[in-house]
């Protein structure tokens, strides 16, 4: 547990999180990252999860397989994950055409081979990848140990008092990753864990409505005081 008498130390939360949110496997796949995000809009992990490995298993997970699919195939998974699923199908489609035109079919093989900025802006071209999302690449494909969060770990971030809020998720996030970047460990490994645990805090106690503050880790040394206790 972080000493209650010394400043708050990143690295002490992430390793106390990281105890009571047990990290499972992740992917290390940039198209399988990709697919991964727009297999669904507005959905929960495990309804995600399930999407995922069935188009894996029906479609497959290489830019050929996409583009080759049978329509009615895509469709028929792209409707059960949510409003608009032609327009799914379609996003799988561009991120098929996109791998196969412009990296010869191998976006490993053109991530590593670009420099870093080009790399992220390459993924940027992708639909639903913004600059979380590729940094997020980078890191779990272990092409770059980008710092990197996502909206969970970002407010739990906040709640805890490493950085005040900003009214743009742009500028919050950029807050955030600067703490990660100043506090933190710049190698793969932390970076994951510092990613999966501040999520999964954000998830599961430190949620944007009712948090459930009195079961969490870290009340006692929490600063964001508008917080109510349940």
């Amino acid at each position: 547990m972080p000493d209650l008498n010394s400043p708050l130390d990143l690295r002490d939360v992430v390793a106390e999180l990281a105890r009571r949110y047990p990290a499972g496997d992740t992917l290390d796949d940039p198209l399988a990252l990709i697919v991964w995000e727009n297999i669904g809009y507005l959905i929960d992990d495990e309804r995600r999860r399930g999407l995922f490995e069935e188009f894996g298993a029906r479609v497959g997970l290489t830019a050929e397989k996409i583009a080759g699919a049978d329509s009615a195939l895509l469709f028929d998974i792209a409707r059960r994950g949510g409003m608009r699923p032609e327009t799914r199908v379609e996003r799988w489609r561009a991120i098929a055409r996109i791998v196969l035109a412009d990296c010869g079919g191998d976006l490993v093989g053109a991530l590593g081979s670009l420099p870093l900025g080009k790399a992220r802006s390459l993924l940027k071209r992708f639909s639903a990848i913004g600059d979380p999302g590729a940094d997020k690449i980078l890191l779990f494909c272990n092409i770059a140990p980008r710092p990197c969060l996502e909206s969970n770990g970002v407010r739990a971030l906040a709640r805890l008092g490493f950085f005040v809020e900003q009214r743009s998720y742009a500028a919050s996030y950029g807050a955030a990753i600067g703490v990660i970047a100043d506090q933190g460990l710049i190698e793969r490994d932390w970076l994951i864990s510092a990613y999966l645990a501040l999520r999964a805090h954000g998830r599961t106690l430190c949620r944007r409505s009712t948090p459930v503050c009195l079961a969490c880790p870290l009340d006692d040394i929490c600063v964001h005081g508008v917080v109510v206790k349940l």
